[in-house]
C-alpha cells in the first residue's frame, strides 16, 4: 500500500487537486470513486476522466487495468491515508475545533481574525467528517500560513480519527451538550466523544483553549499543564459583553466598544473564541474586531431577513435542546410583538420524546405572542404548552400560513436543518 500510495500522492502534487464528484471535475484533477451508503463513484470513472480528470482512483477491479486508472480496495481509505500523508509533510500551524453547537460560526470568525495577518485556510462550509476532513487537508499547500479545520462526529471515536488526518497543533471545543444521543448514546458518551479532540493534543504536546463558561469542559483544564481559560478573571482576554439589542456589542479593553452583525448572547463566546485564537497568533486585537463586526451570518445560521415591516431571525441550520433554550431566552428579550416557530430537533434518540416535552415546558417561562410547532416530534412540546398552534408538516403550515398576514413583529425560526424552515421564510405573507 506504501508505495501505492505514494505513487498517487505523486500524482496529486502534479494534479489541479482532489475531486469526488465526476460532474465537477476540473482539468487536471485527481478524481476518487468513493462508494458510499447510497451513491458508488466508481460507475463514473469514465465520465470523470472524459470531463478532464487526470487520473482515477478506484476500487472497481474492471477499472484494475485501464488507462491513467490506479486501483485500491478501498478508495474512501485511500482518500483518508493521502490526507494523513500531507499533513505530515506540511509544517504549517491546524486549529482544530469541534463542539455541539457553533463549531462553523466559530471557524469562521477565527478566519476573518486570522486573515488579517496570514493567508489562512479553513474548511469550506460543514465539511466535518470522515470525508470533509481528508478533503480539506488536501486542499492546503505552501501557500497557507495556518488552517482551520471544523471537526464534527455523531458517535465515539470520529473526532480521535478527524484528529489522527488533520493532527491539530491548537484545538477548541466551543461547548458540549447532549446532541447526537442517537449515535452517541448518552450524555456521558457526547463527553468523551467530544474530548476525543483534547486527548490528542495531550498525547502530542498541543495547546488547548477551554471554555470555562461550559462546567464540563472546564474541568479538562485540569489534564493541561497550561491551559488558555477564556473566561473569568483568569482569562486569557481582556473582554467584556455589552448587551445583545439584538446584535451584540462588547467592549475590547485598551479599545473601543465594537457592536456587531451578530444576533444572540450566545454568539459572544464564539467572538471570544476568535479574538483569543487571534491573540495567541500575535494579531492586532483591533483588526481582529473590526474582522468580526464585519461578519454577516448567513445560511440559515443566525440569520436576519427583513420582510415588509417583519424582522425574521432565521436560526434553522441545527438545533438541540441547548441552543433552542438559548435561542428563545435570547429572543425573549426582544421588544414589540413575538411569533415563535419551532421545528424537531434531530438525532436525539430515546430521549427525543422527552427533550421536546421539556420545550414545551420552557415555552411556559416565556410571553409570546403566538407560537407555531411543526413536525413529528414537537407534538410532544405541545402536550405541556397546549395554547401552541401544531402542524404535523410544513404542508399543513402551508395552507394556512396563506390567510396569515404577519405585520410589525419579529419572528424567530428554529429548528433542525432537515426541516428545511427556510421554505417557511419564504411563503411569509
Amino acid at each position: 500500500m506504501n508505495s501505492i500510495l505514494n505513487d498517487i500522492y505523486e500524482k496529486y502534487n502534479q494534479s489541479t487537486g482532489i475531486s469526488i464528484d465526476s460532474r465537477s471535475v476540473k482539468k487536471g484533477n485527481l478524481f476518487f470513486g468513493i462508494l458510499g451508503d447510497n451513491f458508488d463513484g466508481n460507475n463514473f470513472i469514465d465520465e470523470s476522466l472524459s470531463n478532464g480528470a487526470s487520473f482515477a482512483v478506484t476500487s472497481n477491479k474492471k477499472f484494475k487495468t485501464k488507462d491513467r486508472c490506479i486501483y485500491v480496495e478501498n478508495t474512501l481509505e485511500c482518500l483518508q491515508n493521502l490526507a494523513k500523508l500531507h499533513r505530515s509533510i506540511l509544517q504549517i500551524p491546524v486549529v482544530g475545533v469541534t463542539g455541539s453547537n457553533g463549531k462553523t460560526t466559530t471557524k469562521e470568525l477565527v478566519s476573518l481574525v486570522l486573515k488579517t495577518k496570514f493567508n489562512v485556510f479553513s474548511t469550506i462550509g460543514n465539511f466535518n467528517n470522515h470525508i470533509g476532513v481528508p478533503l480539506s487537508i488536501l486542499e492546503l499547500n505552501d501557500s497557507h500560513d495556518i488552517a482551520i479545520i471544523e471537526m464534527g462526529a455523531s458517535g465515539l471515536g470520529e473526532i480521535a480519527f478527524l484528529c489522527e488526518i488533520s493532527q491539530p497543533n491548537l484545538g477548541l471545543i466551543t461547548n458540549i451538550a447532549p446532541v447526537h444521543l442517537e449515535g452517541f448514546g448518552s450524555f456521558e458518551s457526547v463527553i468523551r466523544g467530544k474530548s476525543e479532540l483534547f486527548d490528542y493534543l495531550i498525547k502530542n504536546d498541543g495547546i488547548a483553549f477551554i471554555n470555562n463558561n461550559d462546567k464540563v469542559i472546564s474541568n479538562f483544564s485540569k489534564r493541561f499543564e497550561k491551559p488558555y481559560l477564556l473566561f473569568g478573571e483568569a482569562s486569557f482576554l481582556n473582554c467584556e459583553y455589552l448587551k445583545a439589542d439584538p446584535f451584540i456589542s462588547f467592549f475590547l479593553k485598551e479599545n473601543e466598544i465594537f457592536k456587531t452583525k451578530i444576533i444572540g448572547d450566545y454568539n459572544y463566546e464564539n467572538i471570544v473564541f476568535a479574538l483569543s485564537i487571534g491573540k495567541y497568533y500575535g494579531v492586532d486585537l483591533k483588526l481582529a474586531a473590526e474582522a468580526i463586526c464585519s461578519y454577516e451570518p448567513s445560511q440559515n445560521r443566525s440569520q436576519i431577513i427583513e420582510k415588509k415591516n417583519c424582522t425574521i431571525f432565521l436560526d434553522a441550520y441545527n438545533a438541540n435542546p441547548t441552543s433552542v433554550i438559548k435561542a428563545l431566552t435570547n429572543f425573549s428579550n426582544i421588544k414589540g410583538k413575538r411569533i415563535v416557530f419551532l421545528g424537531d430537533m434531530f438525532e436525539l434518540g430515546k430521549k427525543s420524546k422527552n427533550e421536546h416535552a421539556k420545550i414545551g415546558n420552557i415555552l411556559n417561562d416565556f410571553n409570546f405572542e403566538e407560537v407555531y410547532l411543526i413536525g413529528d416530534e414537537m407534538i410532544h412540546a405541545l402536550e405541556n404548552y397546549p395554547s401552541a398552534k401544531y402542524f404535523k408538516n410544513k404542508k399543513e403550515l402551508f395552507q394556512v400560513l396563506k390567510e396569515l398576514n404577519f405585520e410589525n413583529c419579529t419572528i424567530l425560526f428554529k429548528a433542525s436543518r432537515g426541516m428545511q424552515f427556510e421554505k417557511i421564510v419564504k411563503k411569509i405573507n
